[in-house]
């Protein structure tokens, strides 16, 4: 009867946890303009690998489209997600996409996913005030590069650099979460 009781309850809460968005449908956002004021009204939602390159946006349910690549807009929010035009550090150039925001803090992180040989992979960026950085860029040098970022905190930024443990680069989204949680700006 536990046993029972316990699905019951996990079914119910994975059914009521969000609402189902369907793509080609627009519902309810907003855009960010580049002077960092908000424009209510309805944003497409697309597929996850256009999503990060453009977005369609209409003031009324049923005025006119209108487009916006990275270039244009500082970001824009659809269903339960917030995009952000970030520029980072790429392998091996600069790349301007619409993110996801995942995390928000003095060191933002964000996600991207593509699609290759039918396998979706996800690419974490994390950007300060000064830049973003594509944290696959850390598969060589992560203590130095992870500790630049971070440097404000001379703390952190020496456990990283000195490889404590809990301080590797598995432990990615605890050293921002403890970041975030001690920064002053």
């Amino acid at each position: 009867m536990k046993n029972l009781t316990l699905i019951i309850l996990l079914l119910t809460a994975a059914f009521t946890y969000g609402q189902n968005y369907k793509l080609g449908n627009f519902y309810e956002g907003y855009i960010i303009k580049i002077d960092g004021t908000k424009e209510m009204g309805y944003i497409l939602y697309d597929d996850e690998s256009v999503s990060y390159e453009k977005v369609t946006f209409k003031k009324e349910q049923k005025g006119k489209k209108e487009r916006f690549k990275p270039k244009d807009i500082a970001g824009y929010k659809v269903a339960d997600k917030v995009y952000h035009t970030v520029q980072f550090q790429d392998i091996p150039f600069k790349n301007t996409k619409f993110l996801v925001l995942e995390k928000e803090g003095c060191l933002n992180q964000y996600s991207y996913r593509t699609l290759s040989e039918g396998a979706w992979s996800t690419s974490m960026i994390l950007k300060n005030d000064e830049k973003a950085v594509n944290t696959q860029n850390f598969i060589m040098g992560y203590a130095d590069k992870m500790a630049e970022l971070v440097k404000d905190d001379k703390e952190l930024a020496n456990k990283i650099k000195n490889k404590e443990k809990g301080y590797s680069l598995l432990n990615l989204e605890a050293i921002v979460d403890e970041y975030n949680t001690n920064c002053t700006k």
